[in-house]
């Protein structure tokens, strides 16, 4: 069963303890909490250091504070990690706009779409990529 996957990071871990943890920083960071929502982050990456989504978690955290070159540095950890993983280009792309780097944001944008041209993370890309068109980024 799903539920009994063990991930293998520096210890093996649980897949359901690794949801529960990630799930624990989104309650923080939804009450808040940022400090403890990046506490829980960081310690996921650390025991799991081949996976992008915790790095992706953080650049959620950090981009939902409006800290963008640390959201953006995140990003491109997870991208790193996981070349193939749309979310992280688009997150990079989100964060590269409030950045005002409208130039490289729209290169992460079209790599999103390229690689999940129907999934969740390549059409929130595409709405990037409109709003941009749009003038909405400035």
């Amino acid at each position: 069963m799903a539920e009994d996957l063990i991930i293998q990071g520096i210890i093996p871990v649980p897949q359901r303890d690794v949801t529960l943890l990630l799930e624990a920083g989104y309650l923080y960071m939804e009450l808040g909490k940022n400090k403890e929502a990046e506490e829980v982050f960081t310690g996921v990456s650390a025991l799991i250091p081949h996976s992008e989504v915790p790095h992706l978690a953080l650049g959620n955290l950090y981009f939902s504070m409006g800290r963008f070159t640390p959201a953006l540095k995140s990003h491109q950890k997870a991208a790193e990690l996981n070349p193939g993983s749309a979310a992280a280009h688009a997150s990079i792309a989100e964060a590269l706009f409030f950045l005002k780097k409208p130039k490289d944001a729209v290169q992460a944008v079209d790599k999103a779409i390229a690689l999940e041209p129907e999934g969740p993370a390549g059409q929130f890309a595409k709405y990037l990529k409109e709003a941009h068109e749009l003038g909405i980024f400035g």
